[in-house]
């Protein structure tokens, strides 16, 4: 069998402003200190490997599968989907079951320049991407059969541990394409489709879930005021004001029922964490340098820059740990924070998962392999243009 994984090596699309450089605080100092260790720690995995050989040990080879040149694939929990199809035709959508590589349905979808899908329960939600990066429609398809549940325009929002999703839609703007979004935010039942209640926005605004017991939503609007909502119903929780930022659907960022914002201050910029509900402020932490991004690492709040990644603490604010970020590493998913050197072992691509500050290899790829999707104990990546790998992960 043979399957396709989608890696995300650009790590552009969460950059902020450049900072100004600015004197070296003692935390800075004691981060810059810390460097060196992150990087010892990588070539002493990177000896090991040289010395023992092959690091196959937790990847197993799962069979290929052939796919249309040209096509588009998902992992979305134990199914693959691929997405083929040409200009001006319909597009057409196959799930196999995952590690097998049966496959389970086809059927036609709506024509887009792309594809992307995601699994809530037995329900997967298939998103059309138009040609500018904006999520134009969704429809939701029982994962066994294909068989079409609902569809509407726009975007939903998964909302962690429910039921009910976000309907959304994003900016009509090139530059704008999936940073910000406009209209209305609907709660949308899964299941059913149908809408439970509606929120007006008479501009733009940036949504995001806040997992919990119960479920919020939280909605920053273009005044930089910003809204808890109650996700069952609709209601006003808690507001407050925020500081003016680069806000976008990754900023801010909600970690362990902590607002986390990245924001100018003074001559560069700072990190800071909110309590929720009551949208307090309760650290600031200096931002960094250009092109840092907040991303949640396993609950810890990471910013994420071109050479190092800092883990907060959501919580406090305070460093928890410094990974320097060496040369020729590509992230290829996030969650977990899997990290790819091409040709780095004997003509293979090494493959490693980021574990705090240090990195724990998982084996070796053919030479070549950059586009990668992993599953909850599956990694799929594309070995030829009309051709998708798949290895089976092992603790």
């Amino acid at each position: 069998m043979e399957s396709r994984a989608t890696v995300f090596i650009d790590l552009g699309t969460e950059r902020g402003l450049p900072d100004v450089e600015t004197p070296p605080s003692p935390e800075s100092r004691r981060i810059s200190a810390r460097w060196p260790a992150g990087l010892l720690v990588l070539l002493l995995v990177m000896f090991g490997l040289t010395a023992a050989g092959p690091p196959d040990g937790r990847l197993r080879p799962g069979g290929s599968l052939d796919v249309p040149a040209g096509s588009t694939f998902f992992v979305a929990g134990d199914v693959l989907l691929v997405s083929s199809g040409f200009a001006g035709r319909s597009n057409s959508l196959t799930a196999y079951a995952l590690p097998s590589g049966a496959r389970r349905w086809t059927a036609s979808v709506a024509t887009a320049s792309q594809h992307y899908a995601e699994r809530v329960g037995d329900v997967i939600l298939v998103g059309e991407v138009d040609s500018v990066g904006r999520r134009t429609g969704t429809t939701a398809r029982s994962a066994r059969t294909g068989e079409v549940g609902w569809s509407r325009s726009g975007r939903v929002l998964r909302v962690p541990g429910s039921s009910v999703g976000l309907g959304v839609s994003e900016v009509r703007s090139v530059s704008g394409a999936g940073r910000r979004l406009e209209g209305a935010v609907e709660a949308v039942d899964l299941t059913t489709g149908n809408v439970r209640w509606r929120l007006p926005l008479s501009s733009t605004a940036v949504v995001q879930p806040v997992p919990g017991d119960p479920v919020r939503v939280l909605v920053v609007y273009d005044d930089v005021t910003a809204e808890l909502r109650d996700l069952g119903t609709g209601g006003l929780v808690s507001s407050g004001q925020l500081p003016p930022a680069d806000y976008a659907q990754n900023n801010p960022r909600v970690i362990a029922d902590r607002l986390v914002l990245r924001h100018p201050s003074g001559q560069g910029f700072s990190v800071s964490g909110y309590e929720l509900p009551g949208l307090t402020r309760r650290w600031t932490h200096p931002g960094g340098g250009p092109g840092e991004a907040v991303r949640d690492c396993s609950g810890l709040a990471c910013l994420d820059g071109e050479t190092r990644v800092v883990a907060l603490d959501p919580v406090s604010g305070h460093e928890r740990w410094t990974r320097a970020r060496p040369a020729g590493w590509h992230s290829i998913v996030w969650s977990p924070d899997m990290v790819l050197r091409p040709d780095g072992y004997r003509g293979r691509s090494l493959l490693a998962v980021a574990e705090g500050p240090a990195l724990r290899m998982l084996g070796a790829l053919p030479s070549g392999v950059v586009d990668c999707r992993a599953g909850p104990s599956v990694l799929v990546c594309r070995t030829a243009p009309d051709r998708l790998g798949v290895w089976r992960m092992s603790a």
